[in-house]
Parts: C-alpha cells; sequence; structure tokens
C-alpha cells in the first residue's frame, strides 16, 4: 500500500493564477514534522532541504514532501502526507502532517529459480550431451526440487539403459547466479559393477 500525498494546502488565500502560485517563494522561518511515529523525526527532517532562514519555492516544498514519502515507504508505514504553509506577516511555517497508520509487513514475491547451464564432472561412459538430453531440463525453466529429483533418477535410467558393468553414484550442486538464474553441477561417479560368482564356480570349489 503506497502513502497517499496531498496537495499542497496555504494557510492564505492566493489570488494570482497557477502558474504565478506555483512561482510563489517563502521565507521559511520554521519547519515542523507532526504525527509520526514510526520513523524518527531526525530521519525525516534529514531529507528535507529547505532550512530556517532560506527562500524556498512551492516546488522545492513539494519536493521535500515527496522525500518524505520515500522514507515512509521505504520504511513500509502506510497513511499519508499532508503539507501546508502557514505564513506570518512576510514569513512562513512548512508543516508535513503525517497520517502515520502504522508499519505494514513488507510484500514478498517468490521467484522460481531458473535454470542457466548442466554442468556434468566425472562422466565417462556418457557424454553430457547425452545426460543433459536424459535430464529433460532446459536453460530458462523453473526448477523444483521435485525436477531435479527427477532429472537424477533419469541419469541413473541412462546409465542402466547402456547395458555396461558399471555403477553410478550421483548429487547435485545448485550454483547461484545473477537475475534468480542457477547452475546445476551433477558429480557423477563411475564404479565397475562386482562380478557376481556363477553356481557352476561355487560347484568347483566345493568339489575340491
Amino acid at each position: 500500500m503506497r502513502l497517499a500525498i496531498s496537495a499542497l494546502l496555504l494557510g492564505t488565500t492566493l489570488v494570482a493564477g497557477p502558474a504565478a502560485w506555483a512561482e510563489t517563494t517563502y521565507n521559511v522561518s520554521k519547519i515542523t514534522i507532526t504525527g509520526n511515529k514510526s520513523v524518527p523525526t531526525d530521519q525525516l527532517m534529514a531529507v528535507v532541504t529547505e532550512q530556517p532562514g532560506t527562500k524556498v519555492t512551492v516546488d522545492q516544498i513539494i519536493a521535500d514532501q515527496n522525500a518524505i514519502t520515500k522514507v515512509l515507504e521505504n520504511a513500509h508505514v502506510t497513511g499519508g502526507v499532508k503539507t501546508s504553509v502557514k505564513t506570518v506577516g512576510s514569513k512562513a511555517e512548512i508543516i508535513f502532517a503525517i497520517d502515520d497508520q502504522g508499519i505494514a509487513a513488507p510484500v514478498v514475491t517468490h521467484v522460481a529459480p531458473k535454470l542457466d547451464t548442466q554442468v556434468f564432472e566425472g562422466n565417462n561412459l556418457l557424454s553430457s550431451d547425452t545426460l543433459a538430453a536424459a535430464t529433460g531440463l532446459k536453460p530458462g525453466q523453473d526448477l523444483t526440487n521435485d525436477e531435479i529429483v527427477a532429472a537424477q533418477q533419469a541419469i541413473v535410467a541412462a546409465y542402466k539403459a547402456t547395458k555396461k558393468p558399471i555403477g553410478v553414484n550421483i548429487s547435485a550442486e545448485n550454483k547461484r547466479l545473477d537475475g534468480g538464474k542457477y547452475d546445476i553441477i551433477w558429480h557423477i561417479t563411475e564404479t565397475k559393477a562386482k562380478k557376481k560368482r556363477s553356481t557352476d564356480d561355487e560347484g568347483q570349489k566345493l568339489d575340491e
């Protein structure tokens, strides 16, 4: 929820038209910030450019109102800011009245991580291109834990499909990049499967 910004309110009646009103200058005697509860006054006053004893225009006052509003927005304060100019003779008091309705919890937007590339390490029997195709993962797609697990199972299946006496151990490492992208680094350990002892061999040993 954004803070509402009220139009500048003047304590005097202006006869001139809008253009002349915008060019009006004020001799600042005092600057007051009221109504703030969630953000300390000194933090708000720090972004105000005009100072007592200086001359300011309406545009400069509005710019300071916007700067105060930005500080409140960054602190997730809801409400509004109303600025008025109270004139006494040639002097003017600038009043920033804040309608502080408290701090709202910031809205957090969760963005699904996206795949950049797949890197395969330790694979000798099957090429990286073959394994990348087997996972079914495409650059730019959203990644979920289920998809990564399914890709790992697909790599195991690709090895089994070769019908070679090779065992395989696979782990995945996610490397975070800029822009919410990730590289998946597949660490593969290939091992020769142990040859099963035949029953004939066992029988011969027993006979011996």
